[in-house]
């Protein structure tokens, strides 16, 4: 609940404190003394946006501040007791304006989050909101209990639209994807026709190198062969050394280590020469293999010169682009589990979403009938109420689209904007607030001149509405009509006075009988006669 109100150098305001207390009060006053002034002093203390327009001429800076308890939320951000908060605005003429939650600085959206949970103010501007499709869907859903369950459906929608913005991102990059991929995989085709190893090169180089030169190497191959296989050759010779050798290791022990290398080295030559004899039986030279080579290692050559790499370097970069070509692939299949999850997740959203307009429509039912029974008891008895109910496509609030219509006598049903006056909009405002009193969360409601447009006993009617409005909620009105004043339980009275040069603004809590004599003003003007006195206190009895 709003429970001080303290505004400094403010419009005509030069300072007022007001306390405030539970229940319906009613705030009046002559015409032009500073009434609606308090309204707006409100509306920028929860954080409406501000211009230097409202500063009090001669001062420099406005103080607007209120205190507030107990209270309908968890306000553990501001470190302090939830069932005491106070929020304070400073308008700084230098532009530099504070914003206060318990005395510490906090950014103006911080005071409005905060304070649009606390109050509630309906002025004639206020009526507009009424004609928003989505406040009347949210009035509906509140009505039928179902903010828990739109809750629910908003974070799976949030989560489906995220998703589906993954996906739309993912589809904008496709045709680039697809021109990497394009040109991936030309690069790796040309490695992989290729088909290089590491060292393959130098290989292909030794064996050209070996045919370029074979009739040289054939030709001391048999040469080398017959020296060391000849008659008069290194073999028999060397026979001919093994047997004077073995002589001599016969006559004396002391030649063992020429036996000994004598019989290595026939060992070694006839090896040699048998690996002479197969190379020259294996010797067939194949010109196409040359060509063969030559052209493999031209192609090798070709694809370094082109990527400016080593044959290491180029079998380095086709793992790269591989890499890169799967990683690229893998999007597409990132992309189809996307679409897979959004196909599942709206299939759930879909269920969600009938489910609340299945819920909507019967609780409308009752909003309907509810809402035309109040109008009835505010003097609108022939107007009709109607809740249109369509379906649209998915949105952050399901499947349906609500919207309140108004029938006038002999007309049809259309938008409240178009059928309704100011003081029609601010009775069906009225009426839905009275319905939607048990399951509004707002303590503090504040009313700007809901009587316009109306007088006599439908004006009784709307106080007696505001009156039961007030066994749930703190009810403020601001009201010229003596028959809604007469049934509050608080009066504050405005009043405006010259003081020297300058306008100054007051506020004060009447008594019972200064609210007879405020009464008896509003029903009589300047002049106040014994019978205007009498009825007076006559609706002051009757309340």
């Amino acid at each position: 609940m709003l429970r001080e109100l303290h505004i400094k150098n403010y419009a005509i305001i030069d300072e007022v404190a007001l306390t405030l207390a539970d229940g319906f009060s009613v705030i009046t006053g002559e015409t032009g003394a500073g009434k609606s002034i308090l309204v707006d002093a409100l509306s920028l203390l929860l954080g409406e946006r501000s211009s230097l327009d409202g500063l009090r001429e001669g001062a420099k800076e406005t103080l607007l501040e209120g205190s507030f308890d107990p209270l309908p939320l968890d306000l553990s951000e501001t470190g302090s007791d939830p069932n005491d908060l106070i929020l304070k605005r400073v308008l700084v003429k230098s532009g530099k304006n504070r914003a206060y939650i318990n005395d510490a600085i906090k950014p103006l959206s911080s005071i409005k989050n905060i304070a649009q949970k606390l109050v509630e103010i309906h002025g004639q501007q206020g009526h507009i909101l009424l004609t928003d499709l989505d406040i009347q869907l949210d009035l509906v859903d509140a009505f039928c209990h179902l903010m828990p369950d739109r809750r629910d459906y908003q974070a799976v929608y949030r989560q489906w639209k995220a998703l589906k913005a993954d996906l739309e991102d993912l589809v904008r990059k496709s045709a680039e994807t697809d021109r990497q991929k394009s040109i991936i995989e030309y690069q790796l085709s040309e490695i992989r026709e290729a088909d290089l190893s590491i060292n393959e090169e130098e290989d292909l180089e030794r064996e050209a190198e070996f045919m370029k030169n074979w009739e040289s190497i054939s030709t001391y191959t048999q040469e080398a062969y017959e020296r060391l296989n000849d008659d008069d050759g290194i073999l028999r010779m060397l026979n001919e050394v093994a047997t004077a050798v073995k002589d001599l290791d016969r006559m004396s022990q002391a030649y063992a280590s020429e036996r000994d290398l004598c019989e290595q080295s026939q060992i070694l030559l006839k090896e040699l020469a048998a690996q002479l004899r197969a190379r020259l039986n294996d010797a067939d030279f194949q010109p196409e293999r040359l060509e063969a080579v030559s052209a493999r290692l031209y192609q090798i050559q070709r694809i370094k010169k082109k990527m400016q790499r080593s044959v290491a370097e180029i079998i380095e970069e086709q793992k790269v682009l591989e890499k890169a070509l799967a990683d690229l692939s893998d999007e597409d299949v990132h992309r189809q589990e996307i679409e897979d999850q959004i196909g599942a997740i709206e299939k759930d959203l879909l269920t969600q979403a009938a489910a609340l307009a299945k819920k909507r429509s019967k609780g409308m039912l009752l909003l309907k009938k509810k809402v035309k029974e109040t109008l009835d008891t505010l003097g609108m008895e022939k107007t009709q109420f109607e809740v249109a109910h369509r379906q649209t496509a998915l949105s952050l609030y399901g499947t349906d689209q609500i919207e309140f219509l108004i029938a006038l006598p002999g007309e049809t049903p259309q938008n409240l904007s178009k059928v309704a006056s100011g003081g029609e909009l601010s009775r069906i405002m009225l009426a839905l607030k009275v319905v939607l009193a048990e399951v509004d969360p707002v303590p503090t409601l504040v009313f700007d001149e809901v009587d316009a447009g109306i007088g006599g006993g439908i004006a009784e009617r709307v106080g007696r509405r505001l009156s039961a409005l007030s066994k749930q909620h703190q009810v403020l009105c601001i009201t010229h009509l003596p028959q809604i004043a007469s049934l509050a339980d608080h009066h504050y009275f405005v009043e405006k006075k010259i003081t020297g040069q300058r306008v100054v603004t007051s506020i004060r809590a009447l008594s019972k009988k200064e609210r007879v004599d405020e009464l008896a003003r509003m029903l009589g003007g300047l002049k106040i006669t014994s019978i205007t006195r009498r009825h007076a206190e006559e609706m002051m009895g009757s309340k």
